[in-house]
C-alpha cells in the first residue's frame, strides 16, 4: 500500500504532467544548479516547464496518463528530467537541444514517441513565425509571376488586335 506521501505526490505530478502536449526526457548529470534554474527560466519563457521526478512516480504518472509502459520504462531509467511543452512542441526542441550536457533520452510529441535524434531533427526546424514568413515570401513571388503572365497575354492580345486590324484596313 503505497503512503499518503507517495499518492498525493503522485497525484500532483499528474497534475503538471497532464496539460502537456509534449514531454522531453533528459538526463541532467553534470549539470550544474545555476543552469537547470536557467533552463527552468528558459522553459517559462516558452510555455513550458522542467520537472525532476522520483523514477517511480513519473512512470506511473506516465502510465496512468496513457503512455506506452515500455517506453516510459526505458526513459526513466537513471536520473532523469523532463521538459513538458504547454503550446507550441517545438519551441521548446531549441532550447533543450542548445545545452551542451544536457542529454536528451527520447519524447512523446502529442501522444507519439519519438527517439533522441528525432528531438534534435526538430530542432533544426524553422519556428512558425519564419515558416509563416517564408510562404508568405513565396506567395509574393507567386504574384509576381502572375501578373508577369497576365503581362505577357495582354500583350499577345494587342498584338493579335493590331495584326487584326492591319489585315481589315
Amino acid at each position: 500500500m503505497p503512503s499518503k506521501h507517495n499518492t498525493e505526490y503522485l497525484k500532483k505530478t499528474k497534475e503538471q504532467l497532464e496539460n502537456g502536449t509534449a514531454y522531453y526526457f533528459t538526463d541532467f548529470t553534470g549539470l550544474s544548479v545555476h543552469t537547470l534554474e536557467a533552463l527552468r527560466e528558459e522553459l517559462r519563457k516558452n510555455d513550458g516547464k522542467y520537472l525532476v521526478l522520483k523514477n517511480t512516480i513519473g512512470y506511473l504518472a506516465m502510465k496512468d496518463m496513457g503512455y506506452d509502459e515500455e517506453k516510459i520504462k526505458e526513459l526513466f531509467a537513471g536520473p532523469t528530467g523532463i521538459a513538458v511543452a504547454f503550446s507550441d512542441p517545438l519551441v521548446l526542441t531549441k532550447v533543450i537541444t542548445g545545452l551542451e550536457n544536457l542529454k536528451i533520452k527520447g519524447s512523446f510529441i502529442e501522444g507519439q514517441f519519438f527517439v533522441a535524434d528525432d528531438v534534435i531533427r526538430f530542432s533544426k526546424i524553422p519556428s512558425k513565425e519564419v515558416l509563416i514568413g517564408q510562404v508568405m515570401g513565396s506567395m509574393n513571388m507567386l504574384g509576381i509571376f502572375v501578373q508577369t503572365l497576365q503581362s505577357i497575354i495582354r500583350n499577345f492580345l494587342g498584338t493579335v488586335d493590331a495584326l487584326k486590324d492591319k489585315e481589315v484596313k
